[in-house]
């Protein structure tokens, strides 16, 4: 199964997130069919801890912290599903002009209900100014 995600941290524009199966639609008893309603899809949802900025879709968590070297990136996810699967989210962090990079996080065989962390440093190859406040994106969301 491989569900792919999108999300950004721009509250004006909130791309859709996981995707679901919709729940059934309700069997109408008048003759004309029923007209398919979408479910709606999760959105981004933007915190702040300190100068950590939080981004939260569905079971994956992605912090930002910069430093001196860059932006410490902290990707925690939750496995919902009722098996042992693989995930690999893919991360963006950038200034919303000029400058962004993306990196990947492997979690292998996550066991259902139990988390997968990981972090590395993105920024540090940047030769100009860092944001204090970055755009981060969950670009996508693989389970296998």
């Amino acid at each position: 199964m491989t569900i792919l995600v999108t999300g950004c941290s721009n509250s004006d524009s909130s791309p859709p997130g996981p995707s679901s199966t919709p729940p059934a639609a309700p069997i109408s008893s008048s003759s004309a069919p029923a007209s398919p309603e979408a479910s709606p899809e999760p959105s981004p949802v933007i915190s702040y801890l300190g100068k950590t900025k939080i981004v939260t879709l569905g079971g994956t968590e992605v912090r930002a912290t910069r430093n001196a070297l860059g932006f410490n990136v902290a990707c925690n996810m939750t496995n919902t599903y009722d098996r042992p699967l693989n995930f690999r989210i893919t991360v963006s962090i950038g200034n919303g002009k000029d400058w962004v990079q993306t990196t990947e996080f492997d979690f292998g065989q996550v066991e259902a209900g139990q988390a997968g962390r990981e972090a590395v440093l993105m920024g540090d190859s940047y030769e100009g100014e860092l944001p204090d406040d970055p755009k981060i994106y969950i670009d996508s969301i693989i389970n296998y």
